[in-house]
């Protein structure tokens, strides 16, 4: 409230709703990270509980767990670990283009080129050496690549 001249001054109440609404939205809506980001707990990803933080990726990496096809915010629903069935485990990863747009250790890569120790195959693996694969419906989703933190292949000793 401010003083004009002697008399106080308060905008309309209407004023006031549309401005505590505004900063409402912008709260619950500004601090969402997106699939992919870094992350140290599950708040970093969301204030709501929607998005989870996977501690167990090179400096977190916020996603949604146990998704089903074309059920993610953004990104890829991608189903790990799926032969046998009974073990597979279904995670958002952020889809990329190429290389550039996944951070720091992470990589672009198809998933059919994922080995089952968690390296880079140079070619397309067949489907029983694959350990994951993009489950989502729609076509550019489901031929998309995704950003992941792949694991080193051990360098063969030059003298074996």
């Amino acid at each position: 409230m401010a003083i004009v001249g002697r008399v106080p001054y308060a905008p309309p109440l209407t004023m006031r709703r549309a401005t505590i609404s505004l900063l409402a939205i912008l709260a619950l809506t500004g601090c969402k990270e997106h699939i992919g980001d870094a992350c140290g707990n599950s708040v970093d990803c969301s204030v709501t509980g929607e998005r989870q933080c996977d501690l167990s990726q090179p400096g977190g990496y916020c996603t949604v767990f146990a998704c089903d096809a074309d059920t993610c915010p953004e990104g890829a629903c991608v189903e790990w670990r799926f032969i046998p069935s009974r073990t597979a485990e279904t995670w958002c990863m952020k889809t990329c283009d190429d290389g550039t747009r996944c951070r720091g250790e992470y990589s672009c890569v198809f998933p059919a080129n994922i080995t089952q120790s968690g390296g880079f195959s140079e070619t397309v693996l067949p489907v029983e050496e694959r350990v994951a694969r993009i489950i989502d419906l729609n076509l550019y989703k489901a031929e998309a690549r995704i950003c992941v933190a792949l694991t080193p292949e051990p360098e063969l000793d030059a003298g074996m």
